[in-house]
C-alpha cells in the first residue's frame, strides 16, 4: 500500500496518529470521503496542516455545513484505504482505540486530540451548598472505546478515572440513544492530565488552567 511507509517515521506517526484521532472524534469515514467537522478554527487548521503534511499537495474541499459547523474534507481513495487499514471501523458505535498504537508517545498524541473533540471541561457551583464540582470528561457512543481509554489512562499516565458511567436519550418512536462517559475528578488528577497529556486547543487548556485553579491553596 502507498503510504505504509509513514508507519516507519516516528514524527509522521504522530501526525498520522492526530489525523486519525480527529476522524474518530468529530470526522466521518465512508466508502467516498473521509472529512473533519468542527467549529474551532484552530483545531480545523491545524488538521488541515497535518493532511498537508503527511499526503503532500491535496485536494481538500472544504465548507461551511451548518451553524457556524466547518468542514475539512478529500476524496483520495489510496488515503482513504489506508486509514481504513489502520482503523478497522470508524463508525462511532464501535469505535476501539487503535492498536497499532503502541509507543507512550502517540497515545499521548491521540488522547490530546480525542479530548479536544469529544472531552469537556466542566465546572459548576451548587448554589444551596456553595459546593465547586469539577469533571474532566470524554463521552462516546462506544462503551468498549470509553474501556479502552480509562485502562490507557490509568496504566500508561497513573491518571486514576471515575466508573464509566452513561446517559440515555430518548426519541419519540420509542428509539433510545445510549451514550457512554469517562470522567476525571479530583486535583492530582487533573494536573496529571495537563501535564501528561493536555488538551491542543488553546480553548479548553484555559479552562482546565481555571480550574485547577480554583482549589485553594492550604
Amino acid at each position: 500500500m502507498k503510504y505504509r511507509y509513514l508507519l516507519k517515521d516516528k514524527e509522521k506517526m504522530k501526525v498520522l496518529t492526530r489525523v486519525i484521532a480527529h476522524l474518530m472524534g468529530d470526522g466521518g469515514v465512508s466508502k467516498k470521503y473521509f472529512a473533519y467537522y468542527n467549529k474551532d478554527d484552530f483545531l480545523l487548521e491545524n488538521y488541515k496542516k497535518d493532511l498537508i503534511n503527511l499526503f503532500g499537495n491535496l485536494h481538500i474541499i472544504t465548507r461551511e455545513v451548518n451553524s457556524g459547523t466547518k468542514l475539512i474534507q478529500n476524496q483520495d481513495k489510496e488515503i482513504l484505504n489506508f486509514l481504513k487499514s489502520l482503523v478497522g471501523d470508524f463508525r462511532s458505535f464501535a469505535l476501539r482505540f487503535p492498536v497499532f498504537l503502541k509507543d507512550i508517545c502517540l497515545k499521548k498524541e491521540f488522547l490530546s486530540v480525542i479530548y479536544d473533540d469529544e472531552g469537556t471541561v466542566a465546572l459548576r457551583i451548587f448554589k444551596k451548598t456553595n459546593e465547586i464540582k469539577r469533571n474532566l470528561t470524554i463521552a462516546s457512543k462506544s462503551k468498549k472505546f470509553m474501556e479502552d481509554i480509562k485502562k490507557i489512562l490509568e496504566k500508561d499516565f497513573k491518571i486514576k478515572c471515575n466508573k464509566i458511567g452513561f446517559s440515555i436519550r430518548k426519541f419519540p418512536n420509542n428509539k433510545e440513544f445510549v451514550t457512554w462517559n469517562l470522567s476525571i475528578t479530583g486535583k492530582e488528577n487533573f494536573l496529571k492530565f495537563r501535564d501528561k497529556i493536555n488538551f491542543n486547543g488553546p480553548i479548553k487548556r484555559k479552562k482546565l488552567d481555571l480550574m485547577i485553579n480554583t482549589y485553594i491553596r492550604k
